[in-house]
């Protein structure tokens, strides 16, 4: 028994050492895991981040508003932005990056705190990045707590000077409102109106890795493939009946997790729910791309596993699915630029959650099919040349 125990732990690292790639995974795949999440999430642990970008338009102009502005730009995280247009400042949130927030201090705020009143700033937020406008929301609202607490110090002083010749009042509240980026949209969104579509993307890149890249090499070894070559099938198009079959599978599978999203979850389906049709096509197609790119790389049957699950966990964590774009660092969020799931989960947020028209979704829809392109060419020319 012991014999035949050793025997076998033998013959399995024997067939582990012959494959690198398995060996190499089983470490690097944590690894990148773990760099991306840290890089990501540092921010929410007290580590280095970029600062966000607040544009602030002053109509007061008063000297409570002076101090405003210059609190706001002794804030770390705060890159303050001096506008002059609200609806300007408005259409930055919802349309640049590192932008959650616009402030507004409204007419009349100075007098409004030296009255007694209780004036608010206005803050125009963006409701898809809910996480980092509750962040700088947390500095605002100190701000204003330090303001008015400066504002009735100084009006003390001045009672405790005059004492009882003259009736003097102490200062109001200062606060602020929120106000959507958007025209009559909601400031506050369903947490699953993000979730759904990110895990639903990110289950779609691994479904692929599956249904393209573990069929094929089961195909490959079988002798299917060359059988259907011998019979005039070219490869080529062998190759693409499969990313066609399997880019069908994958429209059906978002379909029916956004359709349990919104009966169980309640999630918002946008103003056109077949728009969502637009970002799926474009992530099913670039997914089945990739599955036949890992096909084309891993050496064997037991790498398309690791290989495939950490670039589709990695492609799905830099790409927005798991958290907002805007907790990662600046060369992150460049990278980003070239992956599939960082076009497509823009579009889900524009539809679901912006309720932008169908138009919205089709750069995106470019983006993500032109990436996609990229996936194809280069996975049809590496498996055709390794196969003929």
């Amino acid at each position: 028994m012991l014999r035949a125990i050793w025997l076998t732990a033998q013959n399995e690292a024997r067939l582990l050492i012959k494959d690198p790639i398995v060996l190499f995974m089983l470490l690097f795949a944590p690894v990148v895991i773990i760099t991306v999440a840290g890089y990501s999430l540092g921010s929410l642990y007290g580590g280095s981040a970029n600062s966000f970008r607040l544009p602030v338009v002053d109509l007061d102009h008063g000297k409570l508003a002076d101090r405003i502005v210059e609190a706001l730009r002794k804030e770390h995280p705060i890159t303050l932005e001096m506008l002059d247009d609200p609806d300007e400042a408005r259409r930055l949130v919802s349309r640049r990056d590192r932008t959650p927030v616009a402030m507004v201090i409204p007419a009349g705020t100075s007098a409004a705190i030296a009255a007694g009143g209780e004036p608010r700033l206005i803050l125009f937020v963006d409701p898809v990045r809910r996480v980092e406008v509750n962040a700088l929301e947390l500095h605002i609202d100190e701000l204003c707590r330090r303001v008015t607490e400066q504002a009735r110090m100084a009006a003390q002083s001045q009672i405790e000077s005059f004492g009882a010749q003259q009736a003097l009042m102490l200062p109001g509240d200062l606060g602020f409102v929120e106000h959507p980026a958007i025209e009559g949209e909601a400031v506050t969104v369903n947490a699953f109106d993000q979730y759904v579509p990110g895990f639903g993307v990110t289950f779609l890149l691994i479904g692929m890795m599956l249904g393209i890249a573990l069929s094929l090499f089961d195909e490959r070894d079988w002798g299917t493939l060359k059988r259907l070559q011998v019979s005039g099938a070219p490869l080529t198009g062998l190759l693409l009946g499969k990313l066609f079959a399997r880019f069908i599978v994958g429209i059906v599978q978002m379909v029916l997790l956004i359709a349990v999203g919104w009966a169980l979850f309640g999630i918002t389906l946008g103003r056109n729910p077949l728009a969502l049709i637009i970002p799926t096509i474009g992530i099913s197609f670039a997914a089945a791309a990739l599955g036949l790119v890992v096909a084309s790389i891993a050496t064997a049957h037991d790498s398309v596993m690791p290989l495939g699950v950490t670039i589709s966990m990695a492609m799905a964590a830099i790409g927005g699915c798991w958290w907002p774009l805007d907790f990662e660092p600046a060369w992150m969020r460049e990278l980003a630029r070239w992956m599939p799931t960082t076009w497509t989960m823009q579009a889900f947020n524009d539809l679901m959650i912006r309720h932008q028209p169908p138009s919205a979704a089709l750069r995106p829809l470019a983006a993500t099919m032109g990436i996609g392109v990229i996936f194809l060419g280069a996975g049809l020319i590496r498996f055709v040349s390794l196969n003929d």
